[in-house]
């Protein structure tokens, strides 16, 4: 009886774990959602961030299917920083991971808003990752993201955090 018991429980639990997706549903269904995401740091490390993106650059890489040949160094932009910082501090105030920001924001909004000029520009954002080798990985494990960092157009980065999100900016200033 015991063990037709333990039985019916083991998949009752399978179950469970399956139809919700995995261990994140559970902690979800119980209120723990926030649980599975780490703060980010408070100041990223420009420098690393730098280096980790231009890394990926200088290899080439497939993100997903599409092949990206090796591409030039992109450099900070202050500019860039502040309209990550701004959209980072949006998602955080308001609970929420997209592109447009609560106000209907586009990311070409927040760079005029700015007073960044660009000819082009392509956002990365991302929510729980605690180092930026983490958050680096996620988006070049992601083709969209990847080809964001691949993206031989793109001259100038920028990244800022607030809480557990991130937002990375690439642009090419107007001439």
């Amino acid at each position: 009886m015991w063990i037709r018991l333990n039985i019916s429980l083991l998949f009752i639990a399978f179950f469970f774990v399956t139809s919700c997706g995995g261990m994140e549903g559970i902690y979800e269904s119980l209120g723990y959602e926030d649980e599975l995401y780490a703060d980010a740091p408070e100041n990223p490390d420009k420098n690393k961030l730098l280096d980790l993106v231009n890394e990926a650059r200088r290899a080439g890489r497939y993100c997903g299917d599409e092949y990206f040949p090796p591409a030039g160094k992109v450099v900070w932009n202050e500019l860039l920083e502040a309209a990550a910082q701004m959209h980072s501090d949006d998602m955080n105030t308001y609970d929420f991971l997209s592109h447009t920001g609560s106000d209907g924001s586009s990311p070409g909004d927040r760079l005029e808003k700015v007073g960044y000029e660009w000819t082009t520009y392509g956002e990365n954002i991302a929510k729980g990752y605690p180092t930026e080798e983490e958050v680096i990985k996620g988006w070049l494990e992601s083709p969209g993201h990847c080809a964001n960092i691949m993206n031989p157009d793109f001259t100038e980065m920028g990244v800022a955090t607030s809480g557990k999100y991130w937002t990375q900016i690439f642009a090419t200033p107007k001439q």
